[in-house]
């Protein structure tokens, strides 16, 4: 047998092997990856601080509309977006949803390449530990690729900049895919390509690094997009009022109200005009260093279905469309009762 010919069979033994030997998750995750490189963008724009350049990334979820975090643009002007191919084209905001951290834009000039859809599973029957892909532009690199698992589902319970963006994202996905500065908007995968989550944060540092990726869920984002194209502004429910959960607040001053439960969640402040002021809910009271004086009315139940925290009755209120009635089971003042939110479409801001 000729050198040449034994080195060919040498190969192919070697590239079947190969075959045989990779994983199926790997095998998924590269055809994820691959589908999904075209519909991922760079998001550019110039900052009010002349420190413009690469902030984030998006992703196509139509023709020419593409998805972003709301702090990614939010100060931005003369946005455009660069494809996985180079090309460079202008867009601008179309609708943004800073109560989820969610902006969308219209790019001009191009259609996309490609498109990604949301998978509308809830949070809370996520498997924990399921395999998730990452595309996005770290550092302004890429498009670039990392993968992890999901490694828990819940609330946010760290400072951020400002509060009030992502504010109304009862529960989060966390996970240990590797993300960084940049990776802002970028679409959480699962293995079948869709889309689970769009990154918002990074908790303590580069994910992998000591630190935890944080995503708005699919579900969620879905609505909004839907809303956002369909009327500017979203519309899922809204309390219009802050919340504390019984179980940050001293359990001796829960007894001494004749509150026997940690399961639910306190009406911290009431905005006027809110679904919350005009169902008559009350606000705590507290001295001018912040100290509670009194509580609020306690939220224990939503339409007779108990909540745990503030971050479930966010999450079961964001379900609620305008004009829907929602009953709910109050503790005040040493007793139960009830009272009737009634949904209404949010203001513009």
């Amino acid at each position: 047998m000729g050198r040449p010919v034994f080195l060919g069979l040498l190969l192919a033994l070697a590239l079947a092997l190969g075959q045989r030997l990779t994983a199926p998750e790997e095998v998924a995750r590269s055809q994820v990856i691959k589908r999904a490189l075209p519909a991922v963008v760079r998001i550019q724009g110039t900052a009010p601080a002349a420190d413009g350049g690469t902030v984030g990334t998006g992703f196509f979820v139509s023709p020419l509309r593409v998805v972003t975090n709301y702090h990614v643009v939010q100060d931005l002007s003369d946005l455009t977006i660069r494809l996985y191919d180079g090309r460079t084209f202008p867009a601008e905001r179309f609708a943004v949803d800073p109560g989820i951290d969610l902006a969308l834009l219209t790019v001009k000039g191009v259609q996309a390449p490609a498109v990604l859809s949301f998978n509308r599973a809830s949070p809370e029957s996520l498997p924990l530990g399921m395999g998730l892909v990452l595309v996005g532009f770290p550092y302004g690199q890429g498009p670039l690729a990392s993968s992890g698992i999901l490694a828990g589902v819940g609330p946010l319970e760290v400072p951020t900049p400002d509060p009030s963006i992502g504010a109304e994202v009862g529960a989060y996905l966390f996970t240990d895919a590797p993300l960084t500065v940049g990776n802002s908007g970028s679409p959480l995968l699962n293995l079948q390509g869709q889309v689970m989550g769009v990154v918002a944060d990074v908790v303590g540092g580069p994910s992998g690094v000591g630190g935890i990726g944080v995503a708005i869920p699919g579900e969620l984002a879905a609505q909004s997009v839907e809303d956002l194209e369909r009327f500017g502004i979203p519309q899922r429910g809204w309390l219009g009022a802050s919340l504390v959960s019984l179980e940050e607040l001293p359990p001796v001053l829960l007894r001494a109200l004749g509150l026997t439960t940690t399961q639910g969640a306190m009406v911290d402040r009431v905005e006027p005009g809110s679904p919350a002021a005009r169902a008559g809910l009350r606000g705590a009271q507290r001295d001018a260093q912040g100290r509670l004086l009194a509580l609020g009315d306690v939220i224990l139940a939503i339409n007779g279905r108990p909540v745990k925290d503030k971050a479930e009755v966010v999450r079961q209120i964001a379900r609620f469309r305008p004009g829907d009635r929602v009953r709910l089971t109050l503790w005040r003042e040493g007793r139960r009762l009830e009272a009737t939110l009634v949904m209404m479409a949010r203001p513009r801001r």
